[in-house]
């Protein structure tokens, strides 16, 4: 089944499944407004049976983000064919079964290389990707298992927005049609739980960067830093635009990040997490934050 063939979710259905589309046509990533993270963190060692919990896996330089968030299980990218053995067994276990979202921000290997094994190995029930094909044995892969599936993905063009019973998830598309580089197609996820924000970046790069800092006036507890920490010339004015008090980057022994890239994250003194040094955990009930690797 080819792009064409992907079919758009219909705005009754979205209703029917509790999800909501933006109606203003462009990405608003402001909502309430916060105090600082770096002046209302509650830092633990662990918080027992936490209602909210995200699992970074060590996947290489390579996203496979797990969260279970209230009643929902919800998967940011699947990391790379060659990891996605091992990303299905973690999931099995956690004991997961289903999964309520699966979220690809963008069609590159190291985001949708384990999708296939995903969507076959579980019950998924709503896929989101970014709108545009890829010619690569990865995205072949994907297409052919959601075929199999008989899943129909949403093509996101509008803004997106799940709540659960004490989280409102707020997923953000690429504002044009089409970009130069694959990665500013990444689809820009925003989670709030209680008084912390998280947010998810993808892999984007200098002109969806710039989208989401020209729309952004929200402060986030901790991000999942954009394209393996890679350095480039909005890399500052973004984490001023979002003053965390965490960050996380995927990357491998072979594959760092930017010197500059930690360099900057130390300067603003944000705590900074590798998912090469092995699997993050955090967890948090809304009031108290835990982080573990």
């Amino acid at each position: 089944m080819g792009k064409n063939k992907l079919k758009k979710f219909i705005g009754t259905i979205m209703a029917a499944l509790g999800i909501s589309f933006g109606l203003n046509g462009c990405s608003d990533y402001s909502k309430k407004s916060v105090d600082s993270p770096s002046t209302n963190i509650a830092e633990v060692n662990n918080i027992e049976n936490a209602p909210f919990e995200i699992t970074f896996m060590n996947v290489g330089k390579a996203d496979s983000i797990f969260l279970s968030i209230d009643d929902k299980n919800i998967m940011i990218d699947t990391g790379l064919n060659s990891t996605k053995d091992n990303v299905v067994s973690q999931l099995k276990e956690k004991n997961i079964d289903s999964i309520d979202y699966l979220i690809l921000t963008h069609m590159d290997k190291d985001h949708i290389g384990g999708a296939d094994a995903i969507l076959n190995e579980f019950k998924v029930d709503n896929v989101i990707q970014a709108d545009y094909s890829k010619d690569s044995k990865q995205y072949d892969q994907y297409i052919k298992a959601i075929e199999k599936n008989n899943i129909n993905p949403i093509l996101i063009h509008d803004n997106i927005n799940v709540k659960t019973d004490n989280a409102e998830i707020n997923i953000y598309p690429a504002l044009k049609k089409s970009y130069s580089q694959s990665n500013d197609y990444s689809i820009i996820v925003s989670i709030n739980y209680g008084k912390y924000n998280f947010l998810f970046a993808g892999d984007a790069e200098e002109e969806r960067l710039a989208e989401f800092i020209n729309s952004n006036n929200e402060k986030y507890t901790l991000v999942k830093m954009p394209h393996h920490g890679k350095i480039n010339s909005l890399s500052e004015k973004f984490i001023k635009s979002i003053n965390p008090s965490y960050s996380i980057i995927t990357c491998s022994d072979e594959e760092l990040p930017d010197e500059d890239t930690i360099k900057l994250l130390n300067k603003y003194n944000v705590k900074n997490f590798l998912t090469k040094d092995g699997e993050i955990v955090v967890k948090t009930d809304g009031n108290n934050i835990s982080i573990s690797q």
